[in-house]
């Protein structure tokens, strides 16, 4: 599928192993027959698992980068785990390990935040569950992304849907468990899909 990339807006990720990313763009694949907007891919729409949207202006790109490498030497990431399939997330586990990482990338890179893209248009809550909605918007306003606290579940979208998700209610998933030895920053794409990965960081050995 052809790139479609947002400059200058990135997600910080952890990419899973290849067995767990083919087995995500087959369950992707199959979900095309509910009308879907686009499917995951090894080019693009790249099968990811987000832990922090974020908007840099190129001038500060250098700066983020470096930030988020000494943030990654620093840091011993432990294992996931492969929960359910709700309609289009394929779901992992929130351990301890994971949790600590995802703030402290906030932390470290907020000051980077380029609060004048506009990023607060990108994330309609209305296709949030009502629980999530109004924390969701207290979060943009204040790290520029809903998926913070309990809205941070770690997952890999499987696609968007063109209408009203179907009723496919959870499944179990197929079990896989990894221990991550990078993360990346990805360009951005639409429903925040990672596009294109940019930089390849080692997390302390």
């Amino acid at each position: 599928m052809k790139k479609q990339i947002w400059e200058n807006y990135f997600d910080i990720v952890i990419l899973p192993p290849e067995e767990i990313s083919s087995y995500s763009i087959g369950l992707s694949k199959k979900l095309r027959k509910y009308g879907t907007k686009w499917t995951l891919g090894k080019n693009s729409f790249i099968p990811h698992i987000s832990l922090y949207h974020i908007a840099v202006k190129p001038k500060k790109f250098k700066a983020f980068v470096a930030e988020l490498q000494r943030t990654a030497e620093n840091f011993s990431p432990g294992y996931l785990q492969t929960t359910v399939i709700e309609p289009n997330f394929f779901m992992f586990d929130k351990p301890e390990w994971i949790q600590k990482l995802y703030l402290k990338v906030i932390k470290n890179t907020l000051k980077y935040y380029d609060w004048d893209y506009g990023t607060d248009e990108s994330w309609p809550l209305n296709h949030f569950p009502k629980r999530m909605r109004k924390v969701g918007a207290q979060f943009i306003k204040k790290y520029g992304t809903p998926m913070v606290g309990a809205n941070f579940r770690p997952h890999v979208t499987l696609t968007n849907f063109k209408n009203e998700p179907p009723n496919l209610g959870i499944k179990r998933a197929k079990k896989f468990k990894f221990k991550p030895n990078f993360f990346y920053i990805c360009e951005l794409g639409p429903s925040h899909s990672c596009q294109r990965v940019v930089v390849k960081i080692p997390f302390k050995k």
